[in-house]
């Protein structure tokens, strides 16, 4: 019942079966990941950070990658909005919760930006999935952040709530490309 309530909005929208069976599942785990840990889970700042910094560097790269592509300005001025937005997010988290490390790119994200520069031009479809996949993780650290036994922090707790709007509204937008 749970994944039929899921797939009713993705069905209506005009994406790949592909895109629309992987953000099921992306959607079904984090939903599961929420419910599991909302007993035991309890957030450091630190956390919440070292989540979602290498996250937003990932981001950043892909949203180059996106600026890219040619002949497709609403492509290339939502990338260059995506990523003046994600610099405005990190001066604002930076601002209640300091980072403690220097941050870099996963290996999974590193491997991910090699196999997609590799093609000559950059597929529009592989591009919006890695983006889509990135949006769906952020999303998921928000809610397990904003739970109630999420992050310790009440500040930065509350910060994240509001933020998740800025989340789901990015993710909108990347699905709503048309190839």
């Amino acid at each position: 019942m749970l994944i039929t309530i899921i797939y009713l909005p993705f069905s209506k929208m005009k994406l790949s079966k592909k895109i629309c069976f992987y953000s099921l599942v992306i959607a079904a785990s984090v939903l599961y990941s929420c419910k599991h840990d909302q007993a035991e889970f309890a957030m450091d700042n630190h956390q919440f950070i070292d989540s979602v910094y290498p996250e937003i560097q990932y981001q950043q790269q892909l949203n180059f990658e996106m600026q890219k592509i040619p002949g497709r300005n609403d492509i290339n001025n939502l990338a260059y909005k995506r990523g003046e937005d994600n610099l405005a997010y990190i001066k604002e988290l930076t601002a209640r919760a300091e980072p403690q490390a220097q941050y870099v790119l996963k290996e999974e994200h590193v491997k991910n930006l090699a196999l997609l520069r590799r093609q000559n031009p950059i597929l529009l479809a592989e591009l919006q999935a890695l983006i889509i996949s990135s949006d769906q993780k952020m999303i998921g650290f928000h809610v397990k952040a904003s739970s109630s036994t999420g992050l310790k922090n009440a500040e930065l707790r509350s910060w994240v709530e509001k933020k998740l709007h800025y989340w789901t509204d990015d993710l909108k937008q990347v699905q709503s490309l048309v190839q």
